[in-house]
This record gives C-alpha cells, sequence and structure tokens, in this order.
C-alpha cells in the first residue's frame, strides 16, 4: 500500500467517524411535559415575528458555547435560529426548531446546550438587543445518526425563563469605560 492509498483509507475512516459521532437533539421546547415557555417583560409567553431564539452547543474540547455554522438543523433549515410563529392563547412562548445535529458530540454523550431568546427590534442579534435572555442546561444524553438513526434527544431540562433589559447602570458603566479609553488614547 502506498503513501496516497494509505491517506484515502484514514480519510475514509475519519469521514465515516465523524458521521456517526453526531449526537441530536430537538430543539423545542413545544413537546415538553408541562410546556416551558420563554416569557416577555410582561410576564407571559412572547409570540410573533418580533421574536428569535437561537441554540449554542458548548464544545467540550474549547470549552466555548458556538453554533458557527457548525450546527446543522434538519426540517426548518441550515440556521438554528428561528423565528416564534405568531401564536396565541398557551401556546406563546413555545418554539419548535427542528433536529439539531451536533458534529463535535457524540450520541449517547452529555451536551451543555444554552438557548438565547431576544426582540429583534430591540437589536438584530442577541449581542446587539436589549431586550433578551438566556438559559443554559445539559441534555444527558444526545440521540444519534446512523443506520438506522437513533430518535433525537428532547431538551428536557429546559425551564421556563424571562426576557430582561438590562440596568440602566450597565450602560452607564460601559460609558465611563469607553470615555476612559478615550481619554487614555489622547494622552
Amino acid at each position: 500500500m502506498n503513501k496516497t492509498q494509505l491517506f484515502a483509507c484514514v480519510a475514509g475512516v475519519l469521514a465515516s467517524a465523524s458521521v456517526f459521532a453526531q449526537g441530536t437533539f430537538a430543539f423545542s421546547n413545544a413537546s415538553l411535559p408541562g410546556k416551558p415557555k420563554i416569557l416577555g417583560l410582561d410576564g407571559l409567553g412572547i409570540g410573533g415575528a418580533n421574536y428569535l431564539v437561537d441554540v449554542l452547543v458548548k464544545n467540550p474540547t474549547t470549552g466555548e458555547f458556538t453554533n458557527a455554522g457548525l450546527l446543522k438543523v434538519t426540517a426548518s433549515g441550515s440556521n438554528p435560529t428561528v423565528a416564534f410563529a405568531p401564536l396565541t392563547g398557551n401556546n406563546v412562548g413555545l418554539f419548535s426548531g427542528g433536529t439539531v445535529q451536533v458534529p463535535f458530540i457524540a450520541p449517547g454523550a452529555v451536551a451543555t446546550i444554552k438557548v438565547l431568546a431576544w426582540d429583534k427590534t430591540t437589536g438584530a442579534t442577541y449581542d446587539l438587543a436589549t431586550t433578551r435572555g438566556a438559559l443554559t442546561f445539559d441534555i444527558a444524553a444526545l440521540g444519534g445518526v446512523g443506520s438506522p438513526p437513533g430518535l433525537p434527544a428532547t431538551m428536557a431540562n429546559f425551564t421556563s425563563f424571562t426576557l430582561t433589559v438590562p440596568e440602566p447602570s450597565t450602560y452607564a458603566l460601559a460609558a465611563l469605560g469607553l470615555g476612559g479609553l478615550l481619554l487614555f488614547r489622547r494622552k
């Protein structure tokens, strides 16, 4: 076996292993017992096109939360960010974003998930929004892909959370810090 054949064999094994190392979970709170919801500033479930929800997964190698195009969502597009349907009544605050494939965590392994939600009228992204909230929790065992595919895990540890607005003092401290940086830069 020459070097080219050896390289091709190793690449094939790694590609096969990476396909089977993808854990999955259902990015949804709509089917969970008790239907835990994302609540707005008024304490009621949020709904409508002004709200977005996204999911990040902690990479066990780097310790950082990421989606960075690595997470793939099936049945609802290629980006985990989903808009809330304009629901009313008991369904506000619920979302269903399809099945998320996590390429860096194997089926059956624990995954730390962070769900982000924000009012996009206060900022286009979570980081820019002034009305936002997040919840971090573990999924005990991711589902699997393969043949036959395993069922995706549910977000069983998801609990209700409320969007908030940062305290005005946060903005004051940020402005003070920026002013200090500008002052030092001039000197």
